[in-house]
């Protein structure tokens, strides 16, 4: 089987300069003075937000020399600030806003949060707003999802010889120009994510999230599957976090069924008083009328982890995605190709990929020359 994993850097060989980093990070800092910037969706007052992405910037300067290195709450987040500090100090500087990725200030807002007492709903809304704010800078008003056009027929026809395509990118680029389907690995921005699908699982449970909110039509884009966060081990959690959810509560509803101390104990649950412990029974009370609901598995990492044969990944940074090259690393594959920008990258994919390092399945090609001679 013939297995292709695509990143960003595609989108950036078919337009270099507006799906770039400092590109992105610009936007949303236009966006936010825009009139018909969707405030009614992400933020009621815009300059708020500009305000506080300001300030997460001076904050990441000084997160360089250490001080969040106390208030980190996980190892997770010791982990991804170690990486940031890494990442930035030999430009620190020289730093601009838009040098920072967007996905990084995610970091530095639950930082301070930590530092200064800061805790949900807060934390939690205004790191929403900045998800939402990215996306849209993304999404840039349709025209991410027409770079399509641009793909030369030696592209396509390149693209068409792949069994599976996965891709951590958001758009259908490759579904528009190839008419194959893809896995999008973290979300996309044509699919309701379970929050904001009338129809999901989570949305027939009586505190249906979303009961008393309208979904502008003209931003569902912002209501999607995308999963935008500084962490791979979170990125990990949202991933899975429905199939788990689904195979918990598929074993409860059998219990349920089978064992009256079971049934005793869920039906006691339904008004306890932890909110949790209430939206347990409720699940298995639902599952069981209606066997075949489930929680939306939005994310293909069944599949990614149960390929065979050979893996080619293009325009994906080595620098991101830990969680996705430890479950590529423990593949049962014959090959991976890695397509590195700069020859300096390859001791870098090395270190992620040490099992197919060591039995010899690593190879490295230039994404340059793969480019050029297309």
């Amino acid at each position: 089987m013939e297995h292709l994993l695509v990143g960003n850097g595609i989108n950036i060989q078919f337009n270099h300069t507006d799906y770039t980093t400092q590109s992105i990070v610009l936007r949303i800092l236009e966006e936010l003075d825009s009139e018909d910037f969707p405030s009614n969706v992400i933020v009621d007052e815009p300059i708020l937000l500009k305000h506080h992405i300001g300030k997460l910037f001076l904050f990441a300067r000084k997160a360089i020399d250490g001080a969040f290195n106390l208030s980190t709450i996980c190892n997770a987040e010791k982990i991804a600030l170690v990486d940031f500090i890494e990442r930035y100090k030999d430009r620190k500087n020289s730093l601009r806003i838009t040098d920072i990725g967007f996905e990084d200030y995610y970091l530095i807002h639950d930082l301070l949060c930590h530092k200064y007492g800061i805790t949900n709903p807060e934390q939690y809304v205004v790191r929403e707003s900045l998800k939402m704010a990215y996306l849209h800078s993304i999404y840039n008003h349709g025209q991410l999802n027409l770079l399509y056009k641009q793909y030369s027929n030696s592209f396509k026809l390149y693209l068409s010889k792949f069994d599976n395509i996965f891709s951590t990118n958001y758009d259908n680029n490759i579904e528009s120009a190839t008419g194959k389907s893809v896995f999008h690995i973290h979300g996309q921005f044509d699919r309701l994510s379970e929050v904001y699908n009338p129809n999901s699982f989570r949305n027939q449970m009586h505190d249906a999230p979303l009961s008393g909110i309208s979904i502008d039509p003209a931003f569902s884009y912002l209501y999607c599957t995308a999963v935008s966060t500084y962490c791979g081990d979170y990125k990990q959690y949202q991933i899975k976090q429905h199939i788990l959810a689904n195979e918990a509560i598929e074993n409860f509803a059998n219990a349920y069924l089978q064992n009256a101390t079971v049934r005793s104990d869920v039906d006691s649950w339904e008004n306890n008083s932890n909110h949790l412990v209430a939206n347990l029974a409720d699940s298995v009370k639902l599952k069981i009328a209606n066997p075949d609901l489930r929680f939306q598995e939005d994310y293909p990492i069944k599949e990614l982890s149960e390929i065979k044969g050979h893996l080619t990944i293009l325009g994906l940074s080595p620098y991101n995605d830990y969680h996705l090259f430890d479950i590529i690393d423990n593949s049962a594959l014959d090959e991976c190709v890695y397509y590195y920008f700069t020859p300096s990258e390859q001791n870098k994919v090395e270190s992620i990929f040490p099992k197919l390092k060591k039995c010899d399945k690593l190879q490295f090609k230039s994404v340059q020359e793969f480019w050029r001679d297309l």
